[in-house]
């Protein structure tokens, strides 16, 4: 999960959830990534930092930049910067730009990319990803890895029109998220755990892939593929229980008690509902979402 949204309602809720709880992401990986892992044959499950390298892997891979040729890419929501920064490494012709309301966010990622020797190559800007400073077209290709959903409305409207604004026409975008599957109301114990996991996480409701992709299509996005990928993504969910352990019996040895806030609380109790949230197939589900601007 990771902070890009401003706006009137939706941004001091996000700004105060990552100022406060993203620090604790450090429990999650050693490399601040804030995001599941993605599975592939032949990999340990027990590893987690490869899954979450994997799914970053996985978005450079569905933007299809072709090798060698240098390509201007934008992190809708990049967090501590950590997708942006394997994605530099890996490829040394790409400029990647990453947007974040959360002022600390910014400063850290740009600590951690003047460590990793990036230079410019990699810059990190306080920005509402609704409201982009860049030129229209200047993007060849964007991607939003668990940030979309902090934006407002069931088919992200802002976020969709800006994207559709800044990627040049051909310019490729992934979306990696949990969706909705349906717009239909959910049985109460299901609704009750859907509605803590977005509290605890600062979401004020998930994508649902009906309406978004409407949206892409009427913004003059073309929608190449929408992808399940939930049971690839499932080994990584596997690790909350474990991380979130371990970060309590952390926190009780260093200061006594468990005097987290509401906040920090809401960051640990949202990614164990959200494993009961996962196992409702039929309702939700983990999708990559690719697709291209027209023109």
């Amino acid at each position: 999960m990771t902070g890009g949204l401003a706006g009137e309602e939706q941004g001091p809720r996000v700004r105060e959830y990552y100022t406060i709880a993203g620090p604790d992401y450090a429990a999650w990986s050693r490399g601040l990534h804030m995001h599941f892992g993605y599975w592939r044959r032949g990999m340990n499950p027990l590893r987690l930092e490869p899954m979450l390298a994997a799914m970053n892997d996985e978005l450079l891979a569905a933007l299809e930049l072709a090798a060698g040729r240098s390509a201007r890419v934008l992190d809708l929501g990049c967090g501590f910067g950590a997708t942006a920064r394997q994605l530099a490494l890996g490829r040394p012709q790409l400029e990647l730009l990453g947007v974040t309301i959360v002022p600390s966010q910014v400063g850290e990622a740009k600590r951690l990319a003047e460590l990793a020797g990036l230079g410019e190559r990699v810059r990190f800007v306080e920005a509402d990803y609704t409201r982009l400073p860049l030129a229209d077209g200047s993007i060849d290709g964007a991607y939003a890895l668990e940030s979309a959903c902090h934006a407002l409305g069931p088919d992200k409207p802002a976020l969709v029109r800006e994207l559709a604004r800044v990627l040049r026409p051909g310019g490729r975008f992934v979306i990696a998220d949990g969706f909705m599957k349906h717009a239909r109301p959910l049985p109460g114990w299901l609704e009750r755990v859907r509605a803590s996991v977005c509290a605890g996480w600062a979401v004020p409701e998930f994508a649902e892939l009906g309406a978004i992709t409407r949206t892409m299509r009427a913004c003059g996005l073309q929608v190449l593929e929408v992808r399940d990928i939930s049971w690839r993504v499932a080994p990584s969910m596997l690790h909350v229980p474990r991380t979130v352990l371990r970060f309590l019996y952390a926190e009780l040895r260093r200061t006594g008690g468990l005097r987290l806030g509401p906040v920090r609380w809401g960051n640990v109790v949202a990614p164990s509902l959200g494993l009961v949230l996962g196992l409702a197939r039929r309702d939700f589900g983990y999708h990559l979402i690719t697709g291209r601007r027209i023109g």
